[in-house]
């Protein structure tokens, strides 16, 4: 559809001048502009002698930002001057301009660049390219649409591995509060000895190294190594939850990944169990690739329904029978869903070591500390602090029957997580 351009608007503008003068000079001349424009509309390059590229990226981290280049080819033996944009998905952020104007020598191409950040997580892909394209008279646009649907997944916690890669990369970790772990424990060859301290486990004392030393003395032993993490995803309605801009599932994801991480770089084995009301996704425990994870987690999304914590540990029991860390990212409010999650945890731990990464809402804290001037503020005030009550109920039940439990703020749940997965590992509690 053409349409006029600033050059023909002012033309048409002085043309109307010369009504004062002659009426049928001013007609006359209102025609020729007319015709025209009609002819530079027809000059305009057809589709096959003007194409456009999009060249972007079909990954993108969570918080990231990625170039998205949109190439123009002019095939014809004519200069053309037009003007290019292009539709994104609700998940990317456009920088910069969102038009891009462009002279495109005969023969040749020219670049349109610009910066996205991945704003939400999930699957969707970059839209239509629009293009308006001048006449070579400069007295008319022809606007088109290049239908595309170039694929895109915005990946969970890619920007924390890199940020955190443990392997090689220890000062990285103690800026992060994360500790480093020798490989000693229980399980495997005899490794060392060495005094016993205060919270050794008194299994591991050599008492005829003991009695020879005159002191209290453990043997220490080098870790196994590949051993089964499981990561069970709640993606169930607290998860849903917005804290920090962010939903809560969305740091359970980031901590999960860079677990998985930390996991392969020990020799262990990593899979994943998403769930809500129903099993979604499994991946049996492997020497699973990061890229690999990172693509089954991009496409979890927590739903507003409650999760079924029986059908999630009756399916894993049935595909789960070597004694695993089984880390389960979920939070604990209500009362009746705690007490089922308590009881499966409790019940799982007979084979394998439960550890539960409880991300809590700095919200709800907030609001159970909150000055409360009127009613109303009373009673959320209230609200909250009956929740928060029966959250630590629900922990304290688990870390008495013998889950390990890593309850953290947001923004510590990567580090949480790690730690206790590296206190695991050091202790060979698994």
């Amino acid at each position: 559809m053409p349409l006029p351009t600033r050059r023909l608007l002012a033309a048409l503008a002085a043309a109307s001048l010369l009504f004062l003068l002659d009426a049928r000079l001013a007609l006359a001349a209102d025609a020729v502009l007319l015709l025209a424009a009609a002819a530079d509309a027809l000059l305009v390059p057809r589709r096959g002698g003007l194409r456009v590229e999009r060249r972007a990226p079909d990954r993108v981290a969570l918080g990231g930002a990625a170039e998205v280049r949109l190439r123009v080819v002019n095939a014809t033996d004519r200069a053309v001057r037009l003007r290019v944009t292009d539709d994104l998905p609700p998940l990317l952020e456009r920088e910069g301009p969102e038009v891009h104007e462009l002279a495109v020598p005969a023969r040749r191409e020219a670049d349109a660049v610009y910066r996205v950040l991945a704003r939400e997580r999930g699957d969707a892909a970059y839209g239509d390219v629009h293009l308006r394209v001048a006449g070579p008279l400069g007295l008319v646009w022809i606007q088109r649409r290049e239908r595309r649907a170039d694929p895109l997944r915005v990946q969970p916690g890619v920007l924390e591995v890199r940020r955190h890669r443990l392997l090689g990369m220890r000062h990285r970790l103690r800026d992060a509060g994360i500790r480093s772990v020798r490989q000693r424990g229980e399980g495997g060859s005899f490794e060392s000895l060495r005094d016993y301290v205060r919270g050794d486990d008194p299994r591991t004392l050599d008492w005829k190294a003991t009695a020879r030393r005159a002191t209290l003395t453990i043997r220490q032993y080098e870790a196994e190594r590949r051993q089964n993490v499981l990561l069970a995803i709640d993606a169930g309605r607290l998860m849903t939850q917005h804290i920090g801009g962010r939903a809560r599932i969305d740091h359970a994801l980031s901590a999960a990944l860079l677990l998985a991480d930390v996991a392969a770089a020990h020799g262990d084995r990593v899979g994943l169990l998403v769930f809500a009301d129903r099993v979604e996704q499994y991946l049996p425990p492997s020497q699973v690739t990061l890229s690999r994870l990172a693509d089954a987690l991009g496409s979890v999304q927590a739903r507003m329904v409650e999760p079924n914590y029986p059908a999630a540990f009756t399916y894993l029991a049935k595909q789960l029978r070597r004694r695993s860390l089984l880390v389960l990212f979920t939070d604990v409010i209500d009362a009746d869903a705690s007490g089922a999650l308590v009881s499966h945890l409790i019940r799982s731990a007979r084979r394998h070591l439960p550890l539960a990464v409880a991300i809590r809402n700095p919200e709800l804290e907030a609001s159970a500390t909150a000055p409360a001037p009127d009613e109303p503020a009373v009673f959320r005030r209230a609200s909250a602090e009956e929740l928060l009550e029966a959250r630590a109920v629900a922990l304290a039940a688990m870390q008495r029957a013998g889950v390990l439990v890593a309850d953290a703020r947001p923004q510590d749940a990567i580090p949480a997580v790690v730690n206790r997965y590296l206190e695991v590992k050091k202790r060979a509690l698994l």
